[in-house]
């Protein structure tokens, strides 16, 4: 009597781990589809209306506004990063050459020297109010979110955001 509890026990529960597993990675991937949906018509205004030969990468970036940013080169060959507005009214493309604002490392190293990050969580390029940004995401001293948004052209910081960590207080 005890061999079949016991037996049952096991099935029901490993039934119910699948079935879990199953829940869990069809909502990871309904976000993830959600995160990446238009992705591809932002590429084809990007080539069309942004005159590119080419797309690498296309990240959302959601700020005051939500964009689609995506590297590529223009017909002239030149490395270029195009911004797509996702608006209802208008799918606006801005590109600009990469060589016309800072890099990546050189936004992040302004933030170091700014507010000495204790750990960079992630950097991605976006637009605010109509000028290009990077986003740069860590944890402070005071172990908060902060978010700085470097200006695209100076590397000048042109907001300070951080949000307490209550969790961990």
């Amino acid at each position: 009597m005890k061999k079949k509890t016991i037996t049952t026990l096991i099935i029901t529960v490993s039934i119910l781990f699948i079935i879990g597993i199953l829940v869990f990675s069809t909502t990871y991937n309904t976000a993830r589809e959600q995160y990446a949906s238009g992705h591809e018509q932002s590429k084809a205004l990007a080539l069309e209306k942004g005159k590119l030969s080419s797309v690498g990468t296309i990240e959302t970036y959601y700020g005051q506004q939500k964009f689609h940013v995506m590297t590529g080169e223009n017909s002239n060959g030149d490395k270029v990063y195009a911004w797509v507005m996702q608006s209802e009214k208008d799918q606006q493309v801005i590109v600009k050459k990469q060589s016309s604002g800072i890099t990546k490392k050189q936004a992040i190293t302004t933030v170091q020297k700014e507010y000495n990050p204790v750990k960079i969580i992630d950097v991605k390029l976006g637009m605010d109010e109509g000028i290009p940004i990077w986003e740069v995401k860590y944890v402070d001293e005071s172990n908060r979110y902060t978010f700085d948004l470097v200006n695209f052209y100076d590397g000048e910081i042109v907001k300070h955001m951080a949000i307490k960590n209550t969790a961990q207080s």
